[in-house]
């Protein structure tokens, strides 16, 4: 005769679904709760593929949280916000929580899935033995493999403990069958490997010995024999459930996305918030801004991006399955700001090479002046290094200027124009746009036309900045603007001698110039950065040899050629720096531009005919250091009165 007997729902639910898993790590022990730990790990936390460990502190795991008094300060100390029961209406009612304040609330009966009714127990035929108790067992682990009712409450909760914001804990009667089995399904997530999952289901069995041992001994010898299969965590049981795992979907990782459901953002969100990754991939050989870019990369893993449903944390999840942080380290960053602070540092120069043929005043009269305009052009690539990505300039411009030949020793100018500046580094553009206003004098001791002299000049210029920065990986475009000032003063020492067939002019001088650019925060991405302003100065050192060859004349027309080599030294560090923010934590970023010695070359044609006069030069440009090469020219019409 076959007896029936009421069995708990908490044995119910192994025997027609399967096995479950957990793992902890330094959590509380509690008076009344015995299986109570953090799925991070028992003693220290597990690793994962990839490098990872496992956040403790995010999911704990538990039988019913029936708590002492003196356990509820212990428990509030966790941070828990979220309480998922997993088990019948008369389950709760038999063991009811314990009341617990500023956590919500969430029952998800998961036996109800499959009886599709609330009850507590089933009429189950009692097992004779031992024996006949593990393969129903065997048989529970099976079912939560394959029972699609238990699939869909599974999914439930994993989906609602993905949105979840604080730590969460999740529970049955025992904390052993439902509780362990959602416990293997997240470990498998996080990328735990196979022996600490094991391990993780198996320490229920430490947990809970007390409470095990106890119940046993309160049984008649018989029944003893026949319920402490039930009683205990067997590495069979679990073993069983992951073999029909594989046998109907390949993986465990096939059965959470085919068998669950759950979408591959939902699998990252959860991996997000369960693993911390030490070094992303291929971080450890990084150098400079790409460096830069991973720590921060790195850092995001600690804020609000990550672990929830962003572009930020699907892109990392990505990156570490992939192995590959796709070049976004070296976008992420912002070089594209330090490059343009240093393109505009460097501008003194290409103010030079615009005003240079203009303010000769030789070929003027005493108390002659002309009026001048010059459109330039320019263009200078920077190659890349451990340091930074390449980076390019280009400037286009146009300068409005006066000059005047006051007497024998002295002339002077003023010059207004605007200068359009375009800039790409590190999959990022921008453009530096600026007004200039600039003046200078010239004197000599003996005559402008040879014998010693001295020059200064002075600029200043108005600058409108806008950048835009496509991240790739998923992490669309950041933009922004903003607003700087520019100032530039030279002063120069240098001797003209007069030769035969031409005129030879030397100086050597310094430039300072500084630059203030305001703070800003760029919009458009998640990963857009809040900007600080920048103030940088560059002290110089000039050297220049100009030969201008004696006019020649052809009917009414008058050609003056000339030729020019010049040097530049930086004083200053040779690249410039930005410094931006991200949800609290830094990334500085340096120019592609390094280098404190820069070489020009050029050569000019002037053609005159009467008041009017037309003049056409080029540049080369050539930086020690970091491989740095460009061209200018500039074509100037003025007429003399």
């Amino acid at each position: 005769m076959i007896r029936y007997i009421p069995i708990p729902v908490s044995l119910i639910s192994v025997i027609i679904s399967g096995a479950l898993n957990a793992a902890p790590v330094n959590t509380p022990i509690f008076k009344g709760v015995d299986n109570f730990r953090d799925i991070a790990g028992t003693t220290s936390v597990y690793e994962t593929r990839g490098g990872g460990l496992m956040r403790s502190g995010v999911f704990y795991r538990s039988s019913a949280l029936t708590l002492t008094e003196a356990d509820k300060a212990a428990f509030g100390s966790l941070g828990i916000t979220n309480i998922y029961d997993l088990r019948t209406l008369k389950e709760i009612a038999k063991t009811p929580n314990t009341k617990i304040d500023g956590a919500d609330y969430t029952h998800i009966n998961v036996i109800m899935a499959v009886l599709g009714r609330d009850d507590e127990s089933l009429p189950v035929a009692m097992p004779q033995s031992g024996e006949e108790t593990k393969s129903l067992m065997l048989q529970a682990n099976i079912a939560f493999a394959g029972d699609t009712g238990l699939h869909t409450q599974f999914a439930k909760l994993l989906n609602s403990m993905a949105l979840t914001d604080g730590a969460a804990v999740f529970h049955c009667t025992e904390g052993k069958d439902r509780t362990g089995w959602i416990s293997m399904v997240l470990m498998s997530i996080a990328g735990a490997d196979d022996s600490a999952i094991m391990a993780d289901y198996l320490a229920s069995n430490d947990y809970s010995r007390e409470h095990i041992e106890a119940t046993i001994a309160r049984l008649p010898p018989p029944l003893a024999e026949i319920y402490t299969p039930f009683l205990y965590a067997d590495a069979s049981y679990l073993q069983a459930g992951l073999d029909e795992v594989a046998r109907l979907y390949g993986s465990v990782d096939n059965y959470i996305r085919e068998g669950l459901g759950l979408s591959q953002e939902t699998i990252y969100v959860l991996r997000g918030r369960m693993v911390q990754y030490s070094q992303l991939p291929g971080q450890a050989a990084l150098r400079g801004n790409a460096a830069q870019g991973a720590a921060l990369l790195n850092a995001l893993q600690n804020s609000e991006l990550s672990g929830r449903y962003t572009a930020y944390n699907y892109y990392l999840q990505s990156a570490i399955d992939s192995g590959s942080l796709g070049g976004v380290e070296a976008r992420i960053g912002g070089q594209i700001h330090a490059d343009t602070a240093s393109y505009l540092l460097r501008s003194g120069a290409r103010m030079d090479r615009a005003l240079a043929p203009n303010l000769d005043s030789r070929q003027l009269q005493n108390g002659e002046g002309k009026l001048w305009i010059t459109a330039l052009n320019g263009y200078t690539g920077n190659e890349g290094s451990d340091k930074a990505a390449s980076s390019n300039e280009h400037s286009t411009g146009t300068l409005l200027g006066y000059t005047q030949r006051v007497n024998a020793r002295l002339s002077g100018y003023g010059a207004l124009g605007y200068s359009w500046g375009s800039l790409g580094s590190a999959g990022a553009e921008a453009d530096a746009n600026t007004t200039m206003l600039g003046a200078g004098a010239r004197y000599a001791f003996e005559d402008l036309s040879y014998g010693p002299f001295a020059a200064a000049d002075i600029n200043a210029g108005w600058v409108d900045y806008s950048s835009t920065r496509r991240l790739g990986g998923g992490l669309d475009t950041a933009a922004g603007d903003t607003h700087g000032q520019l100032f530039s003063g030279a002063l120069r020492v240098g001797y003209v001698s007069q030769h035969e067939m031409f005129s030879v002019e030397t100086s050597v001088g310094a430039r300072l110039t500084h630059l203030h650019m305001d703070g800003f925060r760029e919009h458009g991405s998640e990963l857009a950065l809040n900007v600080d302003g920048i103030s940088e100065n560059r002290s110089s050192g000039l050297a220049n040899i100009n030969i201008t060859f004696n006019p020649y004349s052809s009917g009414s027309w008058t050609l003056t050629p000339a030729v020019s080599v010049g040097y530049e030294h930086s004083f200053s560090a040779p690249s410039a720096h930005s410094r931006a923010q991200l949800h609290g934590y830094d990334v500085d970023q340096r120019s592609a531009f390094n280098s404190r010695d820069t070489f020009n070359a050029g050569a000019n044609i002037g053609v005159t005919r009467g008041a009017f006069s037309l003049n056409l030069g080029g540049q080369a440009d050539v930086a020690g250091g970091n491989h740095s090469h460009g061209f200018s020219g500039n074509l100037s019409v003025a007429y003399t009165f």
